[in-house]
């Protein structure tokens, strides 16, 4: 990839992008977001996608009307290896899984949890602005996410890291 093309290289809200999501994969957008506990997080806002290598990237995530006693008048940036999908068809699938425990499929219906991450984390998590996104912000979101990271930002290896595995989010491990 020449200079250039990653200067002009930038994630992209799939709601305003053309694009859409792959036959056979739920559009997540307006689904509730839970902690492990079962807390109500947020919701889904749109998904930040990387048009170039056509990945999903980050979730929005909207905090309002969220049971952790963040503010709520704001959208972060969760990366999509951390979030889980969980869907009314994986109550048998799923049942042994820790998480699975705080899922009700009966009361909460389709929902993404976030199953390491923190209230605390969240609050820390910078707001997210359309346009805004930079090198700088992803790695305050890693730092924060990811206390133990030293890495610098590496644009070639940066969405190689385990935070953007999508397979975690579809349970294909």
């Amino acid at each position: 990839m020449t200079t250039k093309e990653k200067i002009a290289y930038r994630l992209e809200k799939l709601k305003k992008s053309g694009f859409e999501i792959v036959d056979g994969q739920p559009d997540i957008t307006g689904w509730n977001v839970k902690s492990r506990s079962g807390k109500k997080v947020g919701e889904v806002d749109d998904l930040l996608f990387d048009p170039h290598n056509r990945k999903v990237r980050y979730l929005i995530l909207d905090l309002d009307d969220n049971e952790l006693g963040i503010a709520e008048d704001r959208k972060v940036l969760i990366p999509i290896g951390i979030a889980e999908m969980y869907t009314k068809s994986d109550r048998y699938e799923h049942s042994a899984d820790p998480a699975f425990a705080a899922y009700d499929p009966a009361n909460d219906g389709n929902v993404v949890f976030l199953p390491t991450v923190s209230a605390e984390q969240l609050d820390m998590l910078p707001l997210f602005e359309e346009g805004r996104l930079s090198h700088h912000i992803e790695m305050a979101i890693r730092k924060i996410l990811e206390p133990r990271s030293e890495t610098a930002y590496d644009e070639d290896e940066f969405y190689r890291h385990e935070h953007f595995n999508d397979d975690r989010f579809y349970h294909r491990h």
